[in-house]
């Protein structure tokens, strides 16, 4: 792992660098988190984070602007995780990605939507009420997913793996 975080700090600092090429950033900004603050969130929710997002927090950087000229797709900051206090300890309980039609069965058993937001933390909004999630309780600990509208898809990969194919541009739903 400690390979890839160092690959993904040169993939990020040439991204960085072409953006204050083209002006389109005044400066590189990227200042790591510090482990308390994610400590501190750990105990405040009761919860462990996925050791490759506590690493990329703390090592490389809180957040990342990947498109600096749009609202989305960027890697939010700590302070601006999305979540649900109340659902965050519950089990992210899909096996498989979730179908438009499997959407509305789901919400006959859980008598409402909230079941999207079972177990997982939003780190990056993709616009249209879409994002994708970190799951943080449940049999996908540790995996990315897509949260698309009424359709949910398990993307089968860790933290560091989907933001390096961020970096590399193949993930998909990205601009």
């Amino acid at each position: 792992m400690e390979n890839q975080i160092e690959r993904i700090k040169v993939k990020l600092l040439q991204k960085m660098q072409n953006h204050l090429k083209r002006g389109w950033i005044d400066k590189i900004n990227l200042e790591p988190l510090s482990i308390e603050k994610i400590t501190a969130f750990e105990n405040e929710y009761n919860i462990k984070l996925p050791k490759e997002i506590v690493d990329f927090y703390t090592k490389i950087s809180n957040g990342v602007v990947l498109y600096p000229r749009e609202d989305i797709c960027n890697l939010e900051p700590f302070e601006n995780w999305y979540f649900s206090p109340d659902l965050i300890k519950e089990k992210f309980n899909a096996e498989n990605d979730v179908t438009y039609d499997d959407y509305y069965a789901i919400k006959k058993q859980n008598g409402d939507y909230s079941f999207e937001n079972f177990g997982n933390i939003s780190l990056m909004d993709l616009g249209c009420c879409m994002s994708y999630c970190i799951v943080v309780n449940g049999k996908h600990y540790g995996e990315m997913i897509a949260v698309l509208e009424m359709y949910l898809e398990i993307t089968n990969k860790s933290f560091l793996d989907w933001f390096e194919d961020c970096l590399d541009g193949t993930a998909e739903y990205m601009l």
